[in-house]
């Protein structure tokens, strides 16, 4: 198993920001105590229309770092760990709007984001994923909403443009009625943790953290 530890930065770690949005709407008594989180474990299949995972749940109680290391140490040869968009409490689901990004520049992201992010009146905290930049948004949306929040994302690329969204990973998530980024790096298939790096708004970048 590739349990690379120290190249994670845990206080950097997506596991944060997650936190930060279920305590937000528990304390705003949106969330109950009960509310459920969920995950799966999955080997990456190159152009595949399969999407083969083994999803599983813990309740958001015990969502924090012991969970996130038990997890990853719990991962087979080749196997990683996504974290999935669908929340459930009392009889709702609701989803943490989640992006995978096609490219790792910051200035094609900054330039296209804007408009997205004033449209869904969210902003975004950005993660290195190392290949290229994942996003999660700082509000819930209920299921109707969240299927035009990622049919909204095809959107963002235009013809002739550099592709900003993974039009593939749209395909896969919309399939599979949740959406899912990586947690682990557990394969020579992807080349770091998912990574803090900063926050995108209708402002542009904030607080854009420069990699080491």
């Amino acid at each position: 198993m590739n349990h690379n530890f120290k190249q994670m930065k845990i206080n950097r770690h997506p596991l944060i920001w997650v936190s930060h949005i279920i305590s937000s709407y528990l304390s705003d008594g949106i969330l109950s105590n009960n509310a459920i989180l969920s995950f799966s474990k999955y080997k990456y299949l190159p152009r595949s229309y399969f999407d083969i995972r083994t999803n599983f749940s813990i309740p958001q109680s015990q969502l924090d770092t012991s969970f996130l290391l038990s997890a990853l140490m719990d991962l087979e040869e080749g196997e990683e760990l996504a974290f999935q968009s669908d929340v459930y409490d009392r009889g709702n689901k609701y989803h943490i709007p989640l992006i995978d990004f096609g490219v790792k520049d910051g200035r094609a992201l900054e330039n296209s984001i804007i408009e997205f992010s004033k449209y869904w009146n969210m902003s975004f905290s950005l993660f290195n994923s190392g290949r290229s930049f994942h996003a999660y948004g700082n509000r819930l949306l209920n299921n109707q909403e969240w299927i035009q929040f990622m049919g909204s994302l095809l959107l963002i690329n235009v013809p002739g443009g550099p592709k900003i969204i993974d039009d593939r990973w749209i395909g896969h998530r919309i399939m599979a009625g949740y959406a899912a980024l990586r947690w682990s790096k557990n394969s020579n298939q992807y080349k770091k943790f998912p990574t803090h790096s900063g926050y995108m708004s209708q402002n542009g970048f904030l607080n854009h953290i420069e990699e080491n």
